[in-house]
Formats: C-alpha cells, structure tokens, sequence
C-alpha cells in the first residue's frame, strides 16, 4: 500500500508537506498541492483512517437511528442528513430499529463501540433510564421527531400548533366536522415514545376547543380505513378529514375514490409533511409543509457542533406552512 512517505519521494518534498496538501492545511504553495495530489491519485493512495482517527480522535462518521424510512417524509430527512454531512467530510450509517425499545438501544451500543462521531436520533424509547443509558454513553446526540427531554438538542416543528394551524384552515372552509387520523397513537408498546403524535392530538384538541361549533372525530385505530367505513352518517354533514401524516391521506384518498365519493365537493381532506410523492396525486393534496433539507442541514451542523465541543441550541425550532390543494 502507496503511503505519504512514498509521495513524498515522488514528489521531492517533505512528508509533512505532503501532510498538508492531502489535509487541505495551509502552508503550501497551489502548485505544489496540485502536484501532491496529482500523484496520490496516480499512485492510488488511500489515507489510514484508523491510524488517522488515533490522533485525532475522530472518526469523521456518524449515525442516524430512526424507527424506520417507510413513511417518505424519514427517508428524505435521512438523504438530507446524508447530503450534508458529506460536504462536512462525515461518513452515515442509517440504523433502523423496528420500533423496537431494546433494539435501539442495542443498535446506539453498537455504533458507539465502533466509533461513531456522534448520533441522530429518533427515538422509540423515552424516561429517565433511557436518558441516563444515553448520557453514560459520553457520545455527542441530536434529537428530532420524539423528543427525549430538555437535555438532548430536539430540532423540529412545532408539532402542536401546526395542527392548530390546519384546523383553523378548515374551519375558514366552513366544514361541520373533522375526522382527525392519528393510527400513531395506537402503538402496541405504551411506553414507546410517541411525542410527536402527542404534539399534534394536543394541538388538535385545543383547536377544537376554539371551533365548538365544529364537532370532531378522532380515529387512532390501525385500521383506520374500516372505522371510516363505518361511520353511518358521513354524507350528512360537511365533513373533513385532517391526517396526522400524508400516507394516511393517500389511503383515504384511494378509499374515496374506489366508493365514488368525490373530494372535495362530498367530503375535504388533509394530510401533514408534504412528501414528495403527493406532487403526483390528483386532486392535489392539501396539507402541512416544511423544510426537511433545513431540518436536515440543522440537525447535521448542531452534531458536528457538539462533537467539536461548541454549546448549541437545546431546541432549534423549524418553520412550517399551510399548503393549499384541490382537496379542501
């Protein structure tokens, strides 16, 4: 294996020269890094990262543990992470835990034995042993989606008033009542962690406190669809379904479609995230947006942040917007 000493000799320069061009220091002329790194490409010199990391305790890697990329709006936050991360010379690995309490903490273990940086983190898991199993970890953490507690940076939306926001946007439609979907709260776990869905139940309810006039349904079951279906007096009034995510809305979509109910005209509907499928649906869904490249990009320089031991925000909060479409 090609090394800097070899370089070096190539070159006709010192290896700490050679250091310098290869770690982009200053000290050096443009044409002679130019030089430098012409050869090591030739010769296909590869660094030591190991070695590397020994001296400077750092392995230029880090993670993301999240419960799973099903749901679009996880796997674009992931691509957003990985996107920024790699113009800051980070390495990811994406660790995907099942929703699964145990498995997370395994999973961090895992990660933390080999090295990591530092974490992403969503967690299934929430109470102060899990906060004291984190902090005896000595591992730099950001948090997103669930929060844990006040000691772990959370870079988010404001989960409860923007369903208070979407609310109020389908109250302006003069809409009788809202059918809120929410399947996330039926967990088969209690002691999961669910802060975001509860964020948005406890928006919801405190917005409907603000419409009495409006009544209200709130659906958690799994199989939403067939408690929809069963709810006899749909077509009596106007109704309006608000979804706690976009995925739930394109089932009930589909639903609507297959019984010939036609949206927006028989009943509205709304979803929340503005993943990227929905841009493909017709009508166009209305729903709730935010910047998932910001939440990316946040969440990535707060880490490296931390890891270079700098004090950072314990709660970066990121903007969000009601987006109109066809379906209200």
């Amino acid at each position: 294996m090609v090394n800097t000493k070899e370089i070096a000799r190539l070159c006709g320069v010192s290896r700490g020269t050679v250091d310098r061009a290869l770690n982009n220091r200053p000290g050096i002329s443009p044409e002679t890094k130019r030089k430098i790194l012409k050869v090591a490409e030739e010769v296909g010199y590869r660094p030591n990262f190991i070695a590397k990391s020994l001296v400077t305790k750092k392995t230029m890697t880090i993670a993301i543990v999240v419960f799973d990329i099903n749901n679009r709006i996880f796997s674009q936050i992931a691509n957003a992470i990985e996107t920024r991360a790699r113009e800051l010379g980070y390495f990811v690995y994406l660790t995907l835990t099942h929703k699964k309490p145990e498995l997370e903490k395994e999973y961090i273990r895992y990660l933390v034995d080999r090295k990591v940086d530092g974490i992403i983190l969503m967690s299934v898991n929430k109470g102060q042993e899990f906060e004291k199993y984190l902090r005896n970890l000595k591992v730099p953490i950001v948090t997103f989606g669930n929060k844990i507690s006040d000691e772990f940076p959370f870079i988010w939306i404001n989960d409860e008033k923007a369903i208070i926001d979407a609310v109020q946007y389908l109250a302006s439609k003069n809409y009788e009542k809202l059918i809120y979907i929410t399947p996330a709260l039926r967990e088969s776990n209690p002691s999961n962690n669910i802060y975001g869905p509860e964020q948005r139940l406890k928006g919801f309810n405190k917005a409907m406190k603000l419409h009495k006039n409006m009544e209200s349904i709130v659906i958690t079951d799994m199989n939403y669809i067939d408690t929809i279906d069963n709810i006899s007096n749909l077509g009596n009034e106007k109704v309006a379904f608000l979804c706690s995510s976009d995925i739930y809305a394109l089932d009930i979509l589909k639903y609507a479609k297959n019984k010939g109910i036609h949206i927006p005209t028989e009943m509205g509907l709304m979803g929340f995230d503005n993943i990227d499928t929905i841009q493909y649906v017709t009508p166009s869904l209305a729903t709730v947006g935010f910047s998932i490249e910001d939440i990316g990009i946040q969440l990535v320089n707060s880490l490296v942040d931390k890891i270079e031991g700098n004090e950072i925000p314990k709660r970066i909060q990121i903007s969000h917007e009601i987006i109109e479409g066809e379906t209200v």
